[in-house]
């Protein structure tokens, strides 16, 4: 559990929920928040929680880090899913190839700073 508490994921999912709030309220955020900022964010929410999923469920251990491979399909799932196959069914999706980029280095920042092993601090 103590991956879902990752400062990190938890800035994520705040970043995600402010833009929903706003954009529900009709009051969106500027474009390099409401779209940019959200989609730096994507890949480490979405690896996070396959991280947490693998801790708990899968492997059993709070030492287990995705490995750049699980991190790269993650990566390119969803760049394919929604900046290729969304907009061409879906008038509501765009295509934006900056998106991709910032999927890109959102799974680079994954990778290097919150993919480490959960180490306990002992009292």
């Amino acid at each position: 559990m103590k991956t879902l508490l990752n400062k990190w994921f938890i800035a994520g999912c705040l970043v995600w929920l402010l833009v929903f709030i706003t954009r529900k309220l009709g009051h969106p955020l500027p474009q390099y928040i409401n779209g940019y900022i959200s989609d730096f964010f994507a890949i480490p929410v979405i690896a996070n929680l396959a991280l947490c999923f693998q801790r708990i469920v899968v492997i059993k251990s709070d030492f287990y880090t995705l490995s750049i491979g699980h991190i790269a399909f993650i990566t390119a799932y969803v760049s394919l899913v929604f900046e290729v196959l969304l907009p061409a069914y879906s008038k509501t999706y765009t295509k934006d190839w900056l998106d991709i980029v910032l999927y890109v280095i959102g799974a680079i920042f994954f990778y290097k700073v919150m993919n480490k092993p959960v180490l306990e601090i002992r009292r």
